[in-house]
């Protein structure tokens, strides 16, 4: 039963706003939390939005709406076709609240990865940038988890039962300072190769 709690809170939806990486990239390693993430912290998501980042992606960001549908609501700005790396790509970042959200869409159009690196939204579970990996694997007990090491980069992920993923980016005294949502399997094997996150 206490596992089945977990998992509901781990998935539970909700959002983060990331600022964004370099030149367009979805590239969630590195960086730090944003400055702007105070600033996005006073605006106020719409009725019934928790200000969540989940495995489910980031408060009306859902991993699998189009960039269509999420123009017309809740809004994205700032959007970009392509970068060196992934060159049929569309990526964006969410509005308001969602600001530091970045948005990336595959060539048809859908969200298949959300990344947050907001000092001011958290997972549902209570992890926000910053969080020690100590932290992490206590919040997460319980829950199929992962370390993952590339070089000298390393990364924790974080897999629900559905498939569903956060990948939490780690500086080298093992603090949060990025999440990124998606499916487990795609986040795992990405992050290892060191590829795009194409």
């Amino acid at each position: 039963m206490f596992t089945i709690v977990l998992l509901l809170v781990v998935t539970g939806c909700g959002t983060k706003n990331p600022p964004a990486p370099a030149a367009g990239g979805p590239t969630p390693t590195g960086g730090s939390a944003s400055t702007s993430a105070k600033a996005s912290a006073s605006a106020t998501p719409s009725a019934g939005t928790l200000v969540e980042f989940s495995t489910d992606g980031a408060g009306p960001y859902l991993l699998g709406s189009t960039l269509a549908q999420l123009q017309i609501k809740p809004g994205v700005d700032e959007i970009t076709v392509g970068s060196p790396g992934c060159p049929k790509n569309t990526f964006a970042r969410g509005t308001g609240v969602w600001r530091d959200v970045r948005l990336s869409f595959r060539e048809d159009g859908k969200l298949y990865l959300v990344l947050n690196r907001s000092e001011a939204i958290p997972t549902p579970s209570g992890a926000y940038l910053g969080t020690t990996l100590a932290d992490l694997k206590k919040i997460y007990a319980g829950i199929q988890t992962q370390e993952l090491t590339r070089g000298t980069s390393s990364a924790f992920l974080v897999q629900t039962l559905g498939g569903g993923g956060i990948l939490f980016d780690l500086d080298p005294a093992k603090k949060v300072t990025s999440m990124a949502a998606a499916d487990a399997g795609y986040l795992r094997s990405t992050y290892t190769a060191g590829t795009e996150y194409c």
